[in-house]
């Protein structure tokens, strides 16, 4: 589709396409992912209404799977509840990106419904968000958000509910490892976007992070994403102008 053609869609196009996107892949890789979440769910003494809760009220991975782990140590629920808030932390900047790039503002929308549809934002929605934004008017990017974070949203509950039931026929172990499905499609994702600085925050992550872990241990993930994302922020603010200014 030309570029044009996108500023003559109305939103309940533009939720089809983005539904259309969801289904080309991501929402697969999601729904795989959460299989494999709800086998340590349930390897960790979860029911399946616990699996599913935690799913749909949790909705992201770091957080779930501390959950799991946590509960099965015996730890308390205060702990838990700490550890899961700090786990799905790096969601607040996501949400703070996401609302501007839909400029949410905008669209003069109550909190509550605010707060309801960033509920759905998973890291994969706001990967295509920021590709949706070099095509769509940002007039419709909150319609396209709607209708692909919707779409992964209940191919992810999808597979939280077949992972459960799954470990009786398959291996436990092959559960586990598709977990990482969704993370090395959200890399290879990244790694193609046209932001030069996306790419470098997740370049100087991965290198930094085992450079870290001999030291703080598992906060070396945080802190290398904390100094990659940062030294990446800092090339494109500084270094990219300076390079425009001198080529000028």
């Amino acid at each position: 589709m030309n570029k044009s053609n996108y500023f003559k869609l109305d939103a309940r196009q533009t939720r089809r396409n983005a539904m259309i996107d969801a289904l080309r892949a991501p929402c697969y890789a999601l729904c795989i992912t959460m299989a494999g979440f709800s086998a340590i769910a349930r390897e960790s003494g979860f029911d399946f209404i616990m699996a599913l809760t935690t799913s749909l009220g949790v909705w992201g991975m770091p957080g779930q799977v501390a959950f799991a782990s946590l509960y099965s140590a015996g730890a308390s629920l205060l702990i838990i509840f700490v550890a899961v808030s700090l786990a799905n932390m790096r969601m607040l900047l996501m949400v703070i990106s996401a609302a501007d790039m839909m400029h949410l503002k905008s669209h003069d929308l109550p909190v509550w419904k605010r707060i309801f549809w960033m509920q759905f934002l998973a890291i994969t929605a706001w990967a295509h968000l920021g590709f949706a934004q070099q095509k769509y008017p940002s007039h419709l990017l909150l319609h396209y958000y709607q209708g692909f974070s919707l779409t992964i949203f209940t191919f992810g509950i999808l597979g939280t509910v077949m992972g459960f039931f799954l470990t009786d026929l398959l291996p436990p172990e092959l559960l586990r490892v598709v977990i990482f499905v969704t993370p090395i499609y959200i890399l290879l994702l990244i790694m193609n976007a046209r932001q030069k600085a996306n790419r470098l925050a997740v370049i100087f992550g991965g290198a930094l992070s085992p450079i870290f872990f001999p030291f703080v241990g598992e906060w070396a993930i945080l802190l290398a994403g904390l100094i990659g994302g940062t030294l990446a922020s800092l090339y494109g603010r500084f270094i990219a102008k300076w390079h425009l200014e001198t080529a000028a």
